[in-house]
């Protein structure tokens, strides 16, 4: 009878087990590729960065009415997925098509992945494209809309597609890691790409918190 219920016990124990194995196995097999200039040190490879600086609003309480600095720390920000929009994206429904759908109708598998809507502004908020973006954040806490001068806006833009795939557009979503090393483009207009975005999120996520754990048993073995 002992018998029969040890077997019966490690039955049920055997698809979550097979889930973690391959979960660990897929992290440790799939990369993603790093995207920028690469500069080589010797034996090492030093990857591309870019500013995750960027800029708000003040809140309405405050006496200070232009845009002031907004910083995507790596405490609050390890990862996150940042585009740059303009007004003139407006006829193509600002290149937004597949994050819309998702914001909408699909919210719960998006939750957790910081959004990043960046547009050109002079200091107010009430162009039609600022206006736009940020009904995307009613209701969805991870979209965020940041803002950056109208004057060096594309000078920042093009910081995030330096020595890009030919393929790539500049109002793609580009997927950043807590090393602010660029991981991946995903063309917004489409449900399949947010699809692909947030699979390869959580990639690099549950790597990073693999790497974290392995750090960690490091230093309390030592």
């Amino acid at each position: 009878m002992k018998n029969k219920k040890l077997i019966f016990f490690v039955i049920l124990l055997l698809p979550a087990l097979f889930k973690i194995i391959l979960e660990f196995t897929t992290i440790n097999s799939r990369k993603l590729p790093f995207y920028g200039p690469k500069i080589a040190v010797g034996k090492d490879t030093v990857f591309y960065k870019v500013n995750s600086s960027f800029k708000t609003f003040p809140p309405v309480t405050d006496t200070v009415k232009s845009l002031i600095p907004f910083n995507l720390d790596t405490v609050n920000y390890p990862l996150y997925a940042v585009c740059f929009i303009k007004q003139s994206y407006k006829k193509d429904n600002y290149r937004l098509a597949g994050l819309s759908e998702y914001v909408q109708y699909k919210k719960d598998k998006i939750k957790l992945i910081p959004f990043i809507i960046v547009t050109p502004c002079n200091g107010t908020n009430d162009s039609t494209c600022l206006k736009e973006m940020e009904k995307l954040s009613v209701g969805n806490k991870n979209v965020l809309s940041l803002y950056w001068n109208t004057s060096s806006f594309d000078s920042l833009n093009m910081t995030y597609f330096k020595e890009k795939p030919i393929y790539i557009d500049y109002s793609f979503f580009v997927l950043v890691d807590k090393h602010r090393n660029i991981r991946g483009y995903y063309d917004a207009r489409y449900i399949a790409e947010i699809k692909r975005l947030t699979e390869e999120y959580q990639h690099l996520r549950l790597k990073e918190e693999k790497e974290q754990m392995l750090q960690t048993n490091k230093i309390e073995s030592k």
